[in-house]
This record gives structure tokens, sequence and C-alpha cells, in this order.
């Protein structure tokens, strides 16, 4: 599986398209549509993903954005 990867820091912080996370995932775009809402989307997005980082929807910037949580 070919996930994409991060080349930089403000591409990481930008976060990921919703094609480039459902390749990342090897789900359906339309997979991340319906779940993205999903109270536990950032669970299930973690499961999926092969380095097990959980992901958020940001809507106003339309990215997948890492859910980074302390503590």
């Amino acid at each position: 599986m070919n996930s994409p990867e991060f080349n930089s820091l403000s591409q990481f912080l930008q976060g990921l398209s919703e094609e480039e996370l459902a390749q990342r995932l090897g789900v359906a775009p339309a997979t991340l549509q319906e779940l993205r809402d999903q109270a536990d989307f950032k669970q299930w997005s973690q499961d999926k993903d092969p380095e097990s980082v959980s992901w958020r929807y940001q809507k106003d910037k339309q990215r997948y954005i890492i859910n980074l949580s302390f503590g």
C-alpha cells in the first residue's frame, strides 16, 4: 500500500485532502464523507491508519488534520 507521506512541515500542518486520506486509509473517499462527522471518526481513522494516526476533519479548510492529543 502506498500511503502519502509528508514532504514538509507545512504540508503536515495543512493536512490531507479527502483523496489523499482515503488512499492512506485504504478506503473510498465516499466512506470518509459518510463517517467524518461521526463521534468515533478519530478512533476509526486511527484503527485504519498504517501508523495508527488519528485524524479529524477541518470543515473550513476542507482538509483532514492529524488529531494531536496530549496527556
